[in-house]
This record gives C-alpha cells, structure tokens and sequence, in this order.
C-alpha cells in the first residue's frame, strides 16, 4: 500500500489518531515539495502562532457569563452577559473566538470532557463590566465558554480536508509522493498548492503566512473585480471596506507599475494597514500590505 494510500485509509477511519495521520502527511508534503501543505500540518500539530490567522473551522463565537452582587445580599449566579455590553473591539474577541491548540491538544480536550463545555480566560473583564451589565448589580466574575461540539467539529474538518486532499492528488497520480517515482514524473509543486488551496481552504484565494514572512496564493484574473473581491473577503475583508475600494478602482486611473496606484487606492491600501495594526482586521501585520499590493497589482494585470 502507498503512503498515499495509508493516508486516506487512516483519513476514513475516525479510531485512527489524527496526530499520527498528520505526521504521515508531512511526509507526503515534503515528498510533493508542497510549502504552503507542510505549514499547515505544522499549525496544526503545533498549534498556530499569534501571527498566523487560523482557519475558519478554528473560529466561533464564545458565551460569556459570570456572578453578581447588588444590595442587600442580592446578587446573580451563572448570569448570561450580552456580547453588546462590551466595547467594539473587545467583542470581536469572544465574537470571533480563535482556537489555536494543537490536534493533540483539542483531542485531549474533547476526550476529557466529551460533552460538557470549556472556558476561556477573560482577564481582569469583571472589572471592566463593573454595574454595567445587571442594574444595581456588580461583576464579580466572568468567564467565556463553548461547547465541546466545536471540539469535535475542528477534528472533523482537519480528517475531512486531509482525505479531500489526498483523493485529489490520487486523481492527479496515484503513485504521487512514491519514493521509487522516476523524475519528472510527480506533480508540480504548484499544482499541488492549487490543490492544497482548494480542498484544505476552500478556495484558490487563500492567505498563507510564514515563520519569517507572508507568502500570498491566490488568483486574481485581470479586470475581473469578482475575482478580486474573493480575495479580499477570504482574508476577512469586510464588505464596507470593499465596496470603498471598488470606488476607488472606478474613479483612480488603471496603475503602471506594480504596487504603485492612484491617490484614492492607495489611500484605501494605507487605511486597510492601519485597521491591522489597531486590531480592526484580522491578518497579521507583515501580511497586509503584501497580500493588498499583490492582490490588486494582479488585478490590474501587473503580475
């Protein structure tokens, strides 16, 4: 049997461990020389570093709750509190929960406690709710929680990508990643990143990032703003921002030069950088900038 093969058997099969499968699949990656497959194994079996955004499968919203104390030994216990008291960019935190553990970590988690719910540090927010949320009602403490079906659901999507993965190279060649290969005969190392983007994050317009710096894959047609809009929505672009940069591309003139573009575009370009560095877009820094420049230089066909 290929290691191919052993791949997708183990991929199929929810007894086998998911750690083991993801060492097997470093070996395929560095066989098919795919950069972009082998960071991803390695985000997942380490865990994904603060600059690295993790996948949507690794983000959902949190439950906040805590205890209360009011007058008169009134007070509440287990009391749900609205995301909507909290100030804006401190929502998006528990709006958008990112789960950065590893495989190993979360299977632990989930086999520790299958059906009961996990909680997420909150630092010192008791203090900053104060009596803001129950009237007459003090913050003692509060945490986040979720559910143990996100656990499940991230397990389940990283098996559910890696088969899609390797049934996909196996259409291509089903001896791809053979040691006894002849030259010339595996598939290209972009053509396997193609396939990376499409069956791991959905889609050929996918942001990448690296251990020193950002490495951009994604497809953008030349003229075509669909193509680009893509783009920026799979890298959480919100859709006021890009509904100003297609204005922007309508009213500057078409750009000469690659990263070089009119008045208004750059102008859009250096408000989407500052977004990142206040926390109100989540990339990482060192990854903004490129992933705009090249994105839109491709689309006005300068790449």
């Amino acid at each position: 049997m290929s290691l191919i093969e052993e791949i997708q058997q183990e991929a199929v099969d929810s007894r086998c461990d998911l750690g083991a499968l993801l060492r097997k699949c470093k070996v395929l990656a560095a066989r098919l020389g795919s950069q972009p497959l082998e960071e991803w194994l390695i985000w997942e079996s380490n865990g994904y570093p603060d600059e690295v955004k993790p996948p949507n499968y690794r983000i959902w919203p949190l439950t906040l709750k805590g205890h209360f104390s009011g007058p008169f030994g009134s007070g509440l216990r287990n009391a749900p509190i609205p995301l909507l008291c909290l100030q804006e960019k401190l929502r998006h935190r528990y709006q958008a929960y990112e789960c950065r553990q590893s495989v190993a970590s979360i299977e632990q988690m989930w086999k520790a406690d299958h059906k009961g719910t996990f909680r997420v540090p909150t630092g010192d927010l008791a203090l900053l709710l104060g009596t803001n949320v129950y009237n007459g009602q003090n913050c003692l403490e509060v945490w986040a929680e979720f559910g143990a079906s996100h656990l499940i659901e991230v397990l389940n999507n990283v098996r559910n990508r890696v088969l899609d993965f390797s049934l996909a190279i196996w259409k291509e060649n089903p001896d791809a990643g053979a040691t006894s290969m002849r030259p010339g005969k595996d598939i290209e190392p972009t053509r396997v990143s193609q396939i990376f983007n499409t069956t791991v994050y959905g889609g050929a317009a996918n942001l990448v990032g690296t251990a020193n710096e950002s490495q951009i894959t994604f497809d953008v047609t030349t003229n075509d703003l669909s193509s680009l809009e893509r783009v920026l929505r799979a890298n959480n672009v919100s859709e006021q921002d890009i509904a100003e940069l297609k204005t922007a591309l309508e009213e500057d003139p078409p750009a000469t030069s690659a990263g070089r573009f009119g008045p208004k575009v750059s102008a859009w370009v250096s408000r989407m950088v500052g977004k990142t560095c206040e926390g109100g877009w989540g990339i990482a820094i060192g990854a903004a900038g490129k992933l705009l420049a090249d994105a839109i230089s491709r689309y006005y066909g300068l790449q």
